[in-house]
């Protein structure tokens, strides 16, 4: 058992070092990478303005209450378990793009990376289709910038994806339970 969690760990910085080199040697992905890093998880909390305007006050509940949920289920896995970021476990190659950028010393799961896909599969799942698809493509686009500019392994991102994808479908799910319960009241 620990040779295959040895080996994961291996692949788990290689591919992180990889992504993070590809970043350091192109200037557009240096940009892109850290504008997504940066600026990505606002236009999730942008769509909750275009929800609310256009009246679609469930798919914003629906995408609060799996931001919650997340954020529960994060800060448990934090008392049990604080992975440092990968910066600091490996120092001596990497120096990553963090100015401007709010980060703690806890990686796992990506917070970015579970806010990102609950909204996207919240938005999605409540019928709003097109939006849900490129919420989803942009959670995608920020978690691997997430890691490019060398502040998440991709277990951190893949962990944080899991996260958001079933705090979103446990929210949906609640949502319509109480969605029934209120039209059996009215």
């Amino acid at each position: 058992m620990q040779n295959i969690l040895d080996k994961m760990r291996l692949y788990d910085f290689d591919y992180y070092y990889r992504l993070y080199q590809i970043n350091n040697s192109s200037v557009p992905f240096n940009v892109l990478f850290y504008f997504l890093a940066r600026f990505g998880i606002v236009f999730f909390f942008l769509s909750f303005i275009y929800l609310i305007l256009n009246k679609r006050i469930k798919a914003f509940f629906c995408g609060f209450l799996a931001m919650a949920i997340a954020s529960f289920v994060d800060f448990s896995i934090t008392l049990a378990w604080q992975r440092p970021r990968p910066y600091v476990t490996h120092a001596d190659l990497v120096n990553p793009l963090i100015s401007g950028l709010r980060v703690s010393d806890i990686s796992f799961p990506s917070s970015h990376t579970y806010i990102a896909f609950a909204v996207a599969i919240s938005v999605f799942l409540y019928g709003h289709k097109k939006l849900g698809s490129a919420l989803f493509v942009l959670a995608i686009m920020v978690a691997v910038a997430r890691v490019g500019t060398g502040l998440h392994y991709p277990s951190d991102v893949i962990g944080g994806a899991i996260l958001g994808i079933l705090s979103g479908v446990v929210a949906h799910i609640i949502v319509q339970k109480l969605e029934k319960g209120w039209k059996e009241t009215t």
